[in-house]
């Protein structure tokens, strides 16, 4: 019987998005049919799930893995992979992990107010308050101290430790200044930007 109501089940919704698709090509042809996606946005595993705060926002087709915490007002963009299946990762609040970036691969702690960008990969690492991991960037096993900047596609060695306040660049990244008052105070405002705009999105998406 359980086959049997399985396959009944199967062929139900089959039929049903076969109906979906043709009743838009019977209507007007401008538009838009969106295709159905079966990814998972959240997923559980083993005995962890991950807890997304209610003022969070985690985009459509980012992914959430295990054991993994995302602070009040925190966002996790579009494309962006956050694992926490062989390490816990928090991200704290008011930070943003833009499209495509990887966290995972051991314990991942991102702090208050940070700007993970586009493209980079956190792995088994510590990023503090206030600092901005740039576009491509790659850090592992390293820690990224207060307010500190990491230049795009800059690659942190393990056991590097970014001091507070500084920028560091290259490959393997090196230490090239200390942080000025400008970038200082637009790390702040970039980090507040993207909790107006995870807002925008959310709001938009839901509607």
């Amino acid at each position: 019987m359980t086959s049997v109501s399985r396959t009944l089940g199967r062929c139900l919704r089959e039929t049903g998005q076969a109906l979906h698709r043709f009743g838009h090509q019977c209507q007007d042809s401008t538009l838009i049919l969106e295709t159905f996606s079966r990814h998972r946005q959240l997923m559980p595993l083993a005995a962890s799930a991950p807890a997304v705060a209610k003022d969070a926002w985690v985009a459509p087709s980012a992914t959430l893995v295990g054991e993994v915490d995302v602070s009040g007002e925190a966002s996790v963009w579009y494309g962006a992979v956050v694992r926490g299946d062989t390490g816990a990762v928090a991200i704290g609040k008011g930070s943003n992990v833009q499209d495509d970036a990887i966290l995972g691969s051991g314990d991942v702690s991102v702090g208050a107010g940070v700007t993970i960008g586009h493209g980079a990969i956190i792995k088994s690492s510590t990023v503090a308050d206030g600092s901005m991991v740039g576009m491509k960037a790659i850090v592992e096993s390293a820690t990224v101290e207060q307010g500190s900047i990491v230049a795009a596609g800059a690659v942190v060695m393990p056991g590097t430790v970014v001091g507070a306040g500084q920028v560091w660049g290259g490959n393997p990244a090196v230490y090239m200044r200390d942080v000025t008052p400008a970038e200082k105070a637009q790390l702040t405002k970039s980090a507040e930007g993207y909790v107006a705009l995870a807002g925008s999105h959310a709001t938009s998406i839901a509607a």
